[in-house]
């Protein structure tokens, strides 16, 4: 029996395949394992440092933001916002500190935006109202 199977990961920006001999992943109810031959499920995915082995028995980390893992068929799905990938747990980590930086100031920026448009709304609705006859 083959050892190996196939680890898809699947994020917004990119999608990629490889052969593996396990993957650790964590759920609600804590680490658990997948190992060619592992039966179908689906499960959503904690925020979490994980890792799986290659085909050559070489460790390698993911850090994943939550997402969903299936597997069916012999192959495993992450799917997730973001999966940061790295042999070496030091370089994951800025390499994580990085991403998170500019997540914060993309996300604080989108929200200030969001907040000029609903305070013309509000504005523009205020205006209309005291400009409309009254019966």
């Amino acid at each position: 029996m083959n050892a190996h199977f196939r680890l898809r990961i699947v994020t917004p920006t990119k999608i990629y395949e490889k052969n593996i001999k396990a993957v650790r992943l964590k759920d609600e109810s804590g680490f658990f394992g997948i190992m060619n031959g592992h039966t179908d499920f689906l499960t959503a995915l904690e925020p979490s440092l994980c890792y799986y082995l290659d085909e050559h028995d070489r460790e390698t980390f993911l850090a994943i933001d939550g997402g969903i893992a299936r597997v069916r068929g012999g192959l495993v799905t992450i799917t997730s916002r973001d999966v940061f990938e790295s042999d070496d747990a030091g370089e994951l980590s800025e390499i994580i500190e990085k991403t998170m930086v500019k997540r914060d100031a993309s996300e604080s920026s989108f929200f200030g935006m969001i907040k000029g448009i609903e305070e013309s709304f509000v504005e523009k609705t205020i205006e209309f109202l005291r400009g409309m006859p009254r019966e």
